[in-house]
């Protein structure tokens, strides 16, 4: 079953041509589930379900933004990281020197300040307008009934192809998989003990991505379009690192599915093609149950 297979009736979001909204954070809730949408980066700042917290925050989150920025783009992200929930497009990874228009690590479009907008209680809207790319992307968070799904829309504004890189990164609270399984396609995934830290390239091919999280009450079932995203890279800093940019301060999961295996960080080489005037819409959805 992939995301596309659950019916979520999500209200009309957005006008398809025109760029609107605030900087200010959103807070979007329905039935136990309370969701932040953050215009830095576009990023989900929070998802507290039941009471709980899911996705990682950093020591540093809530610092204020300064002037001075490291040299190296991969150096300078894991500097700032706040964690949450990014979109990494139009490339992800470390830049490469053979890109026609330069990238930041892991693209532009999570470097950026976003437009947000709400629809209702439990929806919001993120928009930008890339520069490397003639890309337009609207993402949609909407929370309903026990399941939260984020839509995005990646729009082709230019007269010629564009090949991107397509990642989606959330990176859930590293306390989850204290007393947890972590089942992918119905294989189970070795999961760090803290201290420690891993990073593995996983073959997605349902797009289905089960937690059951003993130590944080919770089951969360993530579903994806697995023909757009048909990688899940498994990202673990469980405190691991001592050294920078972690400290050993970071207890965070990146539970991230994605269009091409890691390391294709080049723009004009993903596998995600979007035709002239054409768009690319995609769906992930999260269930979220109690456990017990």
């Amino acid at each position: 079953m992939s995301a596309d297979d659950v019916v979520v009736a999500i209200p009309a979001a957005e006008d398809r041509d025109a760029i609107a909204g605030d900087l200010a954070d959103l807070t979007v809730e329905a039935d136990g589930i309370r969701a932040v949408l953050a215009a830095d980066g576009g990023r989900i700042a929070s998802i507290v379900a039941h009471g709980r917290e899911l996705l990682a925050r950093t020591p540093w989150a809530d610092e204020p933004a300064d002037g001075w920025r490291m040299t190296s783009s991969n150096a300078e992200w894991h500097r700032r990281y706040p964690g949450g929930w990014h979109l990494l497009a139009p490339a992800a990874g470390d830049p490469s020197p053979e890109a026609a228009v330069e990238q930041p690590f892991h693209g532009e479009a999570a470097w950026r300040t976003w437009r947000l907008r709400r629809i209702d209680a439990g929806t919001a809207v993120a928009e930008v307008r890339l520069r490397t790319a003639p890309l337009r992307i609207v993402r949609t968070l909407h929370v309903v009934a026990g399941t939260l799904s984020v839509t995005t829309r990646i729009v082709n504004e230019g007269s010629d192809e564009q090949r991107i890189v397509w990642v989606e990164h959330p990176a859930l609270d590293g306390a989850l998989f204290d007393d947890a399984e972590l089942e992918l396609d119905g294989s189970v995934l070795p999961v760090v003990a803290a201290p420690g830290s891993a990073f593995a390239d996983h073959a997605a091919a349902d797009g289905a991505l089960t937690l059951r999280s003993r130590s944080g009450g919770i089951d969360l079932r993530m579903l994806w379009d697995a023909d757009l995203l048909p990688r899940l890279c498994l990202w673990q800093e469980r405190r691991g690192s001592t050294g920078f940019p972690w400290w050993g301060q970071v207890d965070a999961v990146g539970v991230e599915p994605a269009s091409d295996a890691y390391g294709t960080a080049t723009l004009g080489s993903g596998s995600v093609r979007i035709a002239a005037g054409a768009e690319q819409e995609s769906r992930m959805l999260w269930e979220i149950r109690p456990r017990g």
